[in-house]
This record gives structure tokens, sequence and C-alpha cells, in this order.
């Protein structure tokens, strides 16, 4: 196997093992091929299959066991939670992405239509502004769409929901852009999205919590569609 030559070489092998061990070739407790067995496999020095091996301990996948090498982790005793950049992602793949945005998304809409706050509703709105302002001059507006829903995040009230959504937009951004991008190609279909952001904005600000998460999972039903993906929701 070789690799291109790359700055971020480590990054690289990193995301092949964690690829095979997602794929089950390296099952939980098993043990990792030595440093100079990787290192021949990818063609490359042993100080980067080491740093790569060490980002995959952080991040959870690995251990190492005195006596026993570098052993793979089973999912429940990993210490952090991972995912693939998303444009890295299949189709299947990128589908049930957005199946877990849904889900998260609509309920922290719903909480966020519960315990929304004055200061809140202001961000909020800002973002509305500069993505209407967006559409309107025909440029990206993928930042506040990411901001608004990092925004909704901050309004549930819930650090851990905070979190996590911050984990999926960082995430999310190129593939918001893509489908942003897909959506300018149609004189209607902007506007819709604006409009589709500013549903979510008016029942979070009326306080229907019902409403709120009905109208989110809505609007990533409808991002997914725009992207090409069927299978949501099926």
């Amino acid at each position: 196997m070789t690799l291109p030559d790359a700055p971020r070489l480590p990054e690289r092998v990193a995301a092949v093992i964690a690829r095979q061990i997602a794929e089950g070739r390296y099952r939980p407790g098993a043990k990792l091929p030595p440093e100079s067995r990787l290192s021949e496999v990818f063609g490359v020095s042993r100080s980067v299959v080491r740093e790569a091996i060490s980002r995959l301990k952080t991040e959870g996948l690995l251990d190492s066991r005195q006596g026993k090498g570098v052993m793979v982790l089973a999912p429940a005793a990993r210490t952090a939670f991972r995912m693939e950049a998303v444009n890295r992602l299949s189709q299947q793949e990128l589908a049930q992405f957005y199946e877990m945005r849904s889900v998260v998304e609509s309920e922290t809409a719903a909480l966020a239509a519960r315990r929304r706050n004055a200061a809140d509703l202001k961000r909020l709105r800002g973002c509305l502004a500069r993505m209407a302002q967006a559409v309107e001059e025909g440029t990206d507006g993928t930042g506040p769409d990411v901001e608004f829903h990092r925004n909704l995040a901050e309004a549930s009230g819930n650090r851990y929901l905070k979190e996590l959504m911050e984990f999926l937009n960082a995430r999310a951004g190129q593939v918001i852009r893509t489908a942003r991008d897909h959506s300018s190609r149609s004189a209607k279909l902007p506007a819709q999205v604006q409009r589709e952001h500013e549903e979510i904005f008016e029942a979070i600000s009326a306080g229907d919590a019902e409403a709120a998460r009905r109208i989110s999972r809505r609007h990533l039903q409808n991002a997914a569609r725009r992207l090409g993906i069927s299978t949501l929701g099926a």
C-alpha cells in the first residue's frame, strides 16, 4: 500500500487504520501489527506510524497494553466519539449522518422552544438576517447557517447537546456549503431554504416545542434530499 506524500501523513495513516477498524478488519481486542510492519505496509517511516497510533489512542480507538502491544478497543470502552470528515463519507453513511442530525436537532429545537430567552432569540434573528442577505446577494451563507444551528443548541440549555452539535457542525460545514450550492442553481431553492430556517425560528420564538421538533426534522430531511439523499426517514 502506498500513500501520497503529504504534510499531514500521520492523519492519513490514522484515517486508513480507523477505516479498517470500522470495517471489521481489526476487531475489538485485536492486536495491531508492530510499527515496523505498518511502516512497510504504508510505505512511511516508523515515526509517522507512531504519531498516527498516538492520534488514534487520543481518539479512543486504540490502547497500549503492557506486554500485549497496541490493542483495538471495543466501542463501549472508548473514551471519545469519532467520525470521519463528512466529505469522505459514502452515500449510505451520509444518509445515516443526516438521519442522526435529524434526530438530534429536532429534539434540540424542541428544548430550545421551551427554554429560549431574549438573548437566544436575538442571536437567532441575527443569523437569519445574515442568511437572508446572502440569499439576496447570491453569496455563500454557510457561516450564518452553521451559526444558526449552533445557537439553536445554545438555546436548548443543555451543555452536552451544545457540545455534540458543535462537533457535528464542525464536520457538516462542507456538506451545508454543497447543499447551498445545489440550491443556488434553482431560482426558488435559496428562498425555500431561508424560509425553512425562519419557520424553525418562528416555532422557537412562539414556544411551540412540537412545531419546532416537526419543522426542524422536515428541514433536515429536505436538506438531505437537496443533496440527492433519498433514503433518509425510510
